[in-house]
Parts: C-alpha cells; structure tokens; sequence
C-alpha cells in the first residue's frame, strides 16, 4: 500500500512539473458529450496555469451545454486545436483516446508531446505518459482535487466552485453509491475553501425553462417501460427532434437531463433516451442508480462510454416511428 502510495505521489508531482516546465503550452482535452465534471475539472486545472501564467488552451470536440457556461474560463473552450501549438496535453475524465475526438492527432504527435491523464472511470488503455487513475474515487473532479492537495497548489474560489460542480454533478448531488466518506470529506473541503453549493445547485439542477418542462413532456409521452429487462425508456425520432427544435429552439440542455428523469421511475433498473440528435445520427443516455449495473459496459459496445452508473453513445442511423412504437433502419 505505501509504495503505491509513494507511485502515485510521484506522478501527481511529475504531472506538476511538467506542467509547469511547459515551454509553447498546454492544451486541457476534455471528452466528446461534455457534462458537468469533465468541464468543471478542465476549468479548475484552466484557472491553475492562468495563475501561474501558464499558456493553455481548452478543447471539446462537442459544443458545451449552456447550463455549464457559467464556469468560469468556460467560454474558452474552442472545437478546434492543432497539437503542433503545444507540448504538453492534459486530458480530463477520459479512459480512451476515442472519447477525445482527437485520437489521430494525438497517435501521430507521441514522442513528439507529454500526455497527462486524470481520470476515475476503470482503466480501458495505455495512453498516457503520466496516468493519474483513481477508480475509488467518485468523480475526476475529486482525484483533481487531490493533485492539487498533493502538490501543495492553493485552491481558490473559483476553482473550489468549479471542482464542487464537477462532484456534484457527477454524483447525483451525492446520491449517487459511487459517494462514500473520500467523497463527503472532500465536499466539506471545498466548503471551507469557499465553494457555493446553493449557487451550483441552482446553476445545475434547478435552472429549468418553460420551454425545457414541456421538452420533458414529450419525452416522457413517449416513455415506455420493459418489464423484463426492468428498463424505461424514451426515444424520439428526427422529425419529433425537428417539430421541438422549430418550436423551442435550444433542445441540448433539457435533452442533457432527460436521462435522469427517467432514471428517477420507481422499480426501473436503468433508463435510456434515445433520439436522432441529426438526420441520420443516433445518440443515447444510459443512467442507473442499481448497485449491480455498469451502463458504460453498454455504450463502450455500442462506440461511446462514461460511468458506472452514467454513460453515452452515439451511432449512424434512422429512428422511425411504428404502431407499437419506434424501429432504427
């Protein structure tokens, strides 16, 4: 136990250091389907090299929910970045180089850069020179947290709020069973460092629209349960996607939190929504709150990933509507 222990402090330290011997930049990877941690914990490390006067830069290869724009550096965040501007890449809450939207870039540029991982999900490759993998640990937020304890980093306001949001967001504002005592002390924490949970709660969980609620209707209009498999689901097709967007116009983030409606339907093991996000173009949102399920397992078969308990794909494909219900050609 010591020595892994002693490994793991090497690395958060080398992962520092280099850092911080960055000489054209770093650039913080966040994975593709950006929520909550993944976004939180890139501007927490963002605010870290600002005050060092570090360059960096912030990349997603997918747009970022409007609920998450209120982080600060958020808006920093570009869908485009050339590995040849830097030479070192952090990348945040993310097992696979798929997941970054960047792989080839990155396959192409070893040797040629230092590539830092902080993560909790299970270990899926080897890709990093320096992996920083907690799997105990509740959220990337939280193992982000404890590279800054370890390295004797200051964590400020602003950061505390940003790595309070990634642990919230990330645990079902600690409901989810990933919380155990790690998960508490560390709230407490960044309570005492500053962190406004009322302003993060009413951030993420309690900013919902007009227009988002009657979103959720329809999506729970077209919820159906399958008593065997104990699953609820939703699924919407292109021209349902369509009629809402004419209508209502920004649709991601109240599709972003349909999932965890579902998830809330008393007896249902896991839940799924399903909608053609785009003709042609599928994406699904598994959520559990089972002790014995893995929804990852289920979006790593189908091209995506995530959590245990949270997890995301999508696929090429068309959802049709039916007389029993929906069929994908």
């Amino acid at each position: 136990m010591e020595n892994t222990e002693n490994i793991l402090k090497g690395k958060m330290a080398a992962a520092a250091e280099t850092m911080k011997g960055s000489s054209r930049g770093i650039l913080i990877v966040t994975h593709i389907f950006p929520d909550g941690v993944c976004l939180s914990s890139a501007c927490a490390l963002s605010l870290w090299l600002e005050s060092i006067g570090k360059k960096h830069a912030l990349f997603c290869a997918d747009p970022l929910p409007e609920s998450f724009l209120f982080l600060p550096n958020a808006k920093k965040f570009s869908q485009k970045a050339s590995l040849d501007d830097f030479d070192v890449v952090a990348i945040l809450d993310c097992a696979c180089l798929s997941r970054t939207g960047l792989v080839d870039d990155l396959v192409q540029a070893r040797g040629k850069i230092k590539t830092i991982e902080i993560d909790h999900h299970p270990k899926s490759e080897d890709y990093a020179d320096i992996e920083i993998r907690l799997p105990e640990r509740s959220s990337a937020a939280e193992v982000l947290y404890l590279f800054f304890r370890q390295n004797n980093i200051e964590i400020s306001k602003p950061m505390a709020d940003c790595l309070l949001t990634g642990l919230v967001t990330d645990t079902g504002n600690l409901l989810f069973s990933s919380v155990n005592e790690n998960t508490i002390k560390t709230s407490s924490a960044l309570l005492l460092e500053g962190a406004a949970m009322p302003k993060i709660i009413k951030r993420t969980a309690q900013n919902k629209s007009l227009s988002a609620m009657k979103i959720w209707g329809k999506i729970l209009n077209n919820t159906r349960y399958h008593p065997s498999y104990k699953l609820v689901y939703s699924v919407l097709s292109w021209e349902e996607v369509a009629a809402l967007k004419a209508d209502f116009g920004e649709v991601g983030p109240a599709f972003d939190a349909a999932s965890d409606i579902l998830n809330n339907v008393d007896g249902a093991k896991a839940a799924l929504f399903l909608r053609e996000q785009e003709p042609g173009k599928i994406k699904g949102s598994l959520r559990s709150k089972h002790p014995g399920i893995d929804v990852s397992k289920v979006a790593e078969k189908l091209g995506g990933g995530g959590h245990s308990k949270a997890a995301a794909f999508r696929f090429d494909g068309h959802i049709e509507k039916t007389d029993g219900g929906w069929r994908i050609v």
